[in-house]
């Protein structure tokens, strides 16, 4: 109910605006790679309530502003003793929520973050004395932006949320700032993979079962989704080309999809990365990691990449212990080595 409201003052803040200035006006494009290198960004977390603890961490909820947006992040930090200068940190992207006002509510109907579906993964880092901080994105939960979260276009939404919330850390007082690394899943990966693209301040970065690819592969894979056995022809319509087709001409301004695509910008990135996918994984197709380690590898960039057996879009609870255990070392291996 939340996220309809805030959909509705969204739009009405729009409608309003577009009304004084005699302009008709849609949702504003995503911000570029390039306009996102170039933000300068001045924010703070602020404390909000505590949240249902794990079982190695307690946990609490922040708010702050992206894009003149409230939007809320979960953190979680280990009951481990801290280290000298603050816990590691890894920052959590989720992927793709068919209902984003509903994020983080639990089967039960409790909202605690970050919901069923992802409650291992905080466990899983925070068992090896890493803070882990998950954002909510705009739209999700009591997050405002509801109108943000519809389309192929979301990701690109969320990326500036992410690297907002990356500028707000040094407000985690338990948080070692020199060590922070990344973890996405799904959508949550090609997040992962564009922040990397606008900021320096991730060490190391996990992809999980990334849907990245170009745009218009994706909603070429997701129109056909359902009946991808079907025959094809170009009388058969294409549901996700066209919708994306229709979001991009309603949007304020000009907009070019390659601006945001984060394989046409890879000149970018310095940040190691490992990989891991189901080799049959429908969710999210194989061939998109495949395609990101083939990119790396002719870049000379940094990568590590592990298949597994199976189609688990998150993986067994065996396969995710050992994703999460090779990213823990790969993680270990990049932390910073200072003097006390």
């Amino acid at each position: 109910m939340n996220g309809m409201l805030n959909k509705s003052c969204s739009l009405i803040a729009i409608i309003v605006f577009c009304a004084l200035a005699g302009t008709a006006c849609g949702k504003p494009a995503p911000k570029s790679i390039d306009a996102l290198r170039g933000m300068t960004t001045n924010v703070s977390l602020d404390f909000v309530r505590n949240l249902n603890d794990g079982p190695n961490f307690s946990a609490y909820l922040v708010s702050y502003k992206s894009a003149g947006l409230k939007v809320y992040a979960m953190v979680a930090v280990p009951r481990s003793e801290k280290p000298l200068h603050g816990y590691p940190v890894v920052v959590a992207n989720h992927g793709h929520h068919p209902d984003p006002p509903k994020y983080g509510i639990t089967a039960d109907g409790t909202d605690s973050r970050p919901g069923d579906y992802y409650r291992a993964i905080p466990a899983l880092f925070a068992a090896q004395g890493f803070l882990v901080v998950m954002p909510d994105y705009r739209g999700h939960s009591d997050s405002e932006g509801f109108e943000f979260t519809e389309g192929m276009l979301e990701s690109s939404y969320y990326t500036e949320d992410v690297a907002t919330l990356l500028a707000g850390l040094s407000d985690i007082e338990d948080a070692d700032l020199d060590n922070v690394f990344m973890w996405g899943h799904s959508m949550g990966g090609e997040v992962t993979l564009r922040t990397l693209l606008v900021t320096e301040r991730v060490r190391g970065a996990t992809i999980w079962s990334t849907v990245g690819g170009e745009i218009w592969d994706q909603s070429y894979y997701y129109s056909r989704y359902e009946n991808d056995l079907e025959p094809d022809g170009s009388d058969v319509p294409k549901s996700v080309i066209d919708d994306l087709r229709r979001d991009i001409a309603k949007l304020d301004g000009e907009f070019d999809p390659a601006d945001v695509e984060p394989l046409f910008n890879l000149q970018y990135l310095h940040t190691p990365v490992i990989i891991h996918h189901s080799v049959g994984d429908r969710s999210a197709p194989y061939k998109s990691s495949e395609r990101l380690a083939r990119e790396l590898y002719l870049r000379a960039l940094p990568y590590e990449f592990y298949s597994y057996p199976g189609s688990d879009h998150l993986f067994d609870d065996e396969t995710m212990r050992a994703a999460a255990a090779r990213d823990v070392a790969f993680f270990q291996s990049l932390l910073t080595n200072r003097q006390p």
